[in-house]
């Protein structure tokens, strides 16, 4: 049975044709969830979501997973690689020596470089708080190290991270150049590293045309890059085969894990947070569900006919409740450390922070949403290290990732919500050591309700 890879630098894609194309091809796809819906709208989508075209092409990064398919599934295939195909799927680097910045790496980050390194490509999955930014950062030093007019483009989440992520790389002491490309900081082509967050990236009037010219693209929090993404786009102008990307955790669906691989390339290196916390990494965890049950229920109106406007009667209901309220004032009152409260909705943030205010009477409160500053909520970040009895209100899209607070004792998920990455992202804000904690406590409040259960 003969198969051969190639590599089509047009389209920058990969190619595969083969006696076991069409098996293949299969294995590499997913039910198509919305086709049911679809017929009976009578409407035609395709059954199956593919990776890989009916031409046989594919994201460049999943030939890795497909060769490793075919060799364990067919004993007798003879596999051909062009020398296209490997040299940008395995882009190897020739020099494999570490730098040392101010923080020594641990044993795991010195190995992560090491892969990065052999491999040339590839996801990272590293457990949240494991220390991401300083294997990125030595990482970026070996590459100035070897061409001091390197460039790379850093890729993050959201606007406090470019602010956390080149602070981080001053306090390390790394060689290289930094400059933050967001809304109010213009493009710096000069520096070797420009961070940019998702959203200038994205802006219909911001021009990526440099991204062709990098000569390395770094992903982080990478699970974002889901399929159809706009993101995805991006890497249309992306052209050097070195693409690595961080994360803590992938998504559970395969065609999104598909995805991330193609545009990155294989997962090279991977170490979970049970691991981190059994050496002594990163903190130690305890659960405590609080399950509330109420002696009055909301009422769902007959009229309302969607799960999701029913949802939301719910929702208010949670939002406006005394009795939950006092719940959680209550317990923050017992905490003599810092409590982060995360929530889902602006006004369920403004409705907790105006009973903690009234209810917290010794405490410092604020609220972490959209349109609070950067520099105040670094101020807020920078307040939580130093003192005690602090309790911030945040919304969860804001401090669910990259948000690393040293001194955090207590997490209290004060919306519901089952999303399972947003949930484990979320319990990393407190996993970081600190001298005064000897374990993070996560409170899980859980409504005894109708979707609350």
């Amino acid at each position: 049975m003969k198969v051969k890879f190639d590599y089509d630098p047009g389209r920058r894609q990969g190619i595969i044709v083969g006696d076991c194309f069409q098996e293949v091809r299969e294995r590499f796809s997913v039910k198509n969830p919305g086709a049911q819906f679809a017929r009976m709208r009578g409407r035609y989508i395709p059954p199956r979501i593919y990776a890989i075209t009916p031409g046989g092409r594919f994201d460049v990064g999943l030939g890795g997973e497909i060769h490793k398919y075919i060799e364990q599934t067919y004993s007798n295939s003879e596999i051909n690689l062009s020398e296209n195909f490997i040299n940008v799927t395995t882009p190897k680097y020739d020099r494999t020596d570490i730098p040392k910045l101010k923080l020594k790496l641990r044993d795991y980050q010195e190995d992560i470089i090491k892969e990065c390194l052999n491999h040339g490509r590839g996801v990272v999955v590293l457990a949240t708080a494991g220390g991401k930014t300083l294997t990125i950062a030595t990482l970026l030093e070996h590459e100035y190290k070897n061409d001091p007019t390197f460039k790379c483009a850093l890729i993050v989440p959201d606007l406090g991270l470019v602010e956390q992520t080149v602070n981080d790389f001053n306090d390390y002491g790394c060689s290289f150049t930094a400059s933050k490309w967001t809304g109010k900081n213009p493009l710096n082509l000069s520096s070797n590293v420009i961070v940019c967050n998702l959203g200038i990236l994205q802006s219909k009037n911001s021009d990526v045309s440099w991204l062709e010219g990098v000569d390395m693209c770094i992903v982080d929090e990478v699970h974002k890059l889901r399929r159809g993404n706009k993101v995805n786009k991006l890497f249309k102008a992306i052209n050097t085969p070195h693409i690595f990307g961080f994360t803590g955790t992938m998504p559970e669906e395969l065609i999104d894990q598909w995805n991330i691989v193609g545009k990155i390339g294989s997962i090279i290196y991977e170490r979970n947070s049970y691991e981190l916390r059994k050496d002594k990494y990163i903190s130690d965890v305890k659960v405590q569900v609080l399950e509330l049950d109420y002696a009055t229920q909301p009422t769902y109106p007959r009229n309302i006919k969607t799960p999701s406007e029913r949802y939301r009667v719910e929702l208010d209901f949670i939002i406006h409740n005394e009795f939950r309220n006092n719940i959680l004032s209550g317990l923050c009152n017992k905490f003599n450390n810092n409590a982060l409260l995360l929530v889902d909705y602006i006004e369920h943030g403004t409705v907790l922070h105006n009973h903690l205010t009234n209810h917290c009477s010794d405490k410092k409160v604020y609220f972490i949403r959209g349109e609070v500053a950067l520099e105040d909520r670094e101020r807020v970040k920078q307040i939580m290290e130093m003192e005690d009895n602090v309790i911030v209100v945040a919304i969860s899209k804001i401090f669910s990732t990259g948000i690393n607070i040293k001194n955090l004792h207590y997490i209290i998920f004060a919306s519901g919500g089952k999303a399972k990455i947003k949930t484990i992202q979320s319990i990393g804000r407190g996993l970081r050591l600190h001298k005064d904690k000897a374990q993070l406590i996560i409170f899980d409040i859980g409504d005894n309700l109708r979707y609350g259960r």
